[in-house]
């Protein structure tokens, strides 16, 4: 049960920045107009650059999120 907690949080924040970033990068490529120009391989590329950067940087920002939640709650 232990080793199961030990993931969680980055496999729970995995399938949350999942989802996330492919949301954000349609909707920056759909603004761009390159889905107009047939550029889908142009928007998985964008995806799959900006997706660990994303997991990444809400790894490092959940202590700090947690730590100001729980000051915010006492």
């Amino acid at each position: 049960m232990k080793h199961r907690q030990k993931y969680f949080r980055f496999i729970n924040t995995f399938f949350v920045v999942l989802p996330t970033t492919f949301v954000i990068s349609i909707v920056t490529h759909l603004m761009k107009g390159t889905f107009i120009e047939n550029r889908i391989d142009l928007f998985f590329k964008s995806w799959l650059l900006l997706l660990p950067i994303a997991y990444l940087c809400v790894l490092l920002l959940l202590p700090l999120a947690d730590k100001i939640t729980n000051r915010i709650l006492k």
